[in-house]
């Protein structure tokens, strides 16, 4: 659904937070209960839970989850089972797979759509550091 109000997916309490101030760089981070980010995550992510982007929160890799909500910056392409949600803060780099999309005013997303049925990916590739920060870097000079 793109452009039509649908009701917010429940959010679990996440069971791990990634708080302000806190860099990980990781090859991986995999799961099956909720996480939130609000430091910095540079690495590919799988979770069977709900994923949370705080506003200062930023992730620099691909990113699977069933449900994911954007209000921070996103380098990286997104695949949810579920739903997919970019709040009014949202900045995103990557293509975007998901069933259901929720679009906020402002926030503000660079890539392809795929929204309706789609196959998830079997397998996310970790880019090169350099393709990673030249793509943010381009994004971020345009803002």
């Amino acid at each position: 659904m793109l452009f039509k109000k649908s009701l917010p997916a429940e959010i679990d309490s996440p069971n791990t937070v990634i708080g302000p101030g806190v860099t990980i760089e990781a090859a991986r981070l995999t799961g099956r209960d909720s996480v939130r980010i609000d430091g910095e995550f540079k690495g590919n992510i799988e979770l069977e839970g709900s994923l949370v982007l705080g506003e200062n929160g930023s992730i620099t890799g691909d990113v699977r989850a069933s449900y994911f909500l954007v209000a921070g910056e996103v380098s990286g392409n997104i695949y949810c089972e579920t739903q997919l949600h970019f709040a009014s803060t949202a900045r995103v780099v990557g293509d975007v797979n998901t069933p259901n999309l929720i679009l906020d005013e402002g926030s503000q997303v660079t890539g392809r759509y795929n929204v309706g049925e789609v196959t998830p990916p079997q397998v996310f590739e970790t880019p090169p550091e350099d393709d990673i920060l030249e793509d943010r870097l381009r994004f971020l000079e345009g803002v």
